[in-house]
């Protein structure tokens, strides 16, 4: 039986992408992200997964207003990267696998998730930043699962949650013996325009990452407008963390945590273990 054995929470701020692709990492202001980052890195190369579930979004390179799902999935044996205008540099498309993709959503709509399915599916710097920080090149096939985070109505935190309950009904219905790792992308805190651009609430962030491995349902109560206030509108981004803490058991051992305030964005980094 298929099991999720770990979830991966990632910020997918391109300054955490460009200093990684610069080889800033060791620099001392950029290790409080780089070196959790490095043990990330070990954990997954030891997990072994023979899939990756990525929840991001998209930022208006693939998905256009004209057209925006709440939720859609990658079903597809690879997903080429979104142009960027250089916001990450070119490297091959990401491997997929249409088949177990495939099953996934039909798992997922059996649970009331209909998701808008996507055989060709670009991704940008949401999805593609996140998975080359954490391992190039990809351990395992990805499915991309995306979420609106950016035009109103979005999905509410509770939904998010329930997605990764979901996820993990979905998994644990494929027969085969499969090692299965979630990541989800984006946030932390971070404005990006008005009166509060620029502004970073470093005590949300951390409370966030303190309380999400065993406090994850309350987190999901709160609603958007909790996150935005307290995050930034850009930071409710955030909420996407809790798909991959409702994909596992209520049992999980953090492994890894990372944290830095920098820029316009607090940098945040939670590897959780299912116990």
């Amino acid at each position: 039986m298929a099991r999720i054995i770990g979830g991966i929470g990632i910020t997918h701020s391109p300054a955490a992408i460009f200093a990684h692709d610069k080889g800033l990492g060791a620099k001392p202001e950029w290790a409080p992200f780089f070196q959790p980052l490095a043990q990330a890195r070990a954990w997954l190369e030891a997990a072994r997964p023979d899939l990756i579930l990525c929840v991001y979004n998209d930022h208006l390179n693939h998905f256009f207003f004209d057209a925006y799902p709440s939720f859609a999935i990658g079903v597809a044996d690879e997903f080429p990267l979104a142009p960027e205008a250089g916001a990450i540099p070119a490297f091959p498309p990401i491997p997929g696998d249409f088949a177990l993709a495939a099953r996934i959503t039909e798992a997922l709509v059996a649970r009331d998730f209909d998701l808008t399915v996507c055989q060709e599916l670009a991704l940008d710097h949401g999805a593609a930043g996140p998975l080359r920080m954490l391992a190039e090149p990809w351990p395992a096939p990805v499915v991309p699962i995306f979420v609106n985070v950016l035009r109103a109505p979005v999905p509410r935190p509770g939904r998010l949650h329930a997605l990764g309950q979901a996820l993990a009904a979905a998994v644990a219905a494929l027969p085969e013996d499969l090692r299965v790792v979630v990541v989800a992308t984006g946030g932390l805190s971070h404005q990006l325009h008005g009166p509060r651009g620029g502004e970073i609430n470093e005590a949300w962030d951390r409370d966030f990452l303190a309380r999400l491995p065993g406090d994850g349902a309350a987190l999901a109560a709160l609603t958007t407008r909790d996150y935005v206030v307290r995050g930034g509108a850009e930071g409710a981004e955030t909420v996407m963390w809790l798909a991959m803490r409702g994909a596992l058991p209520d049992a999980v051992r953090p492994i890894v945590t990372g944290y830095l305030a920098t820029g316009s964005t607090g940098l945040g980094l939670l590897v959780l273990e299912a116990v």
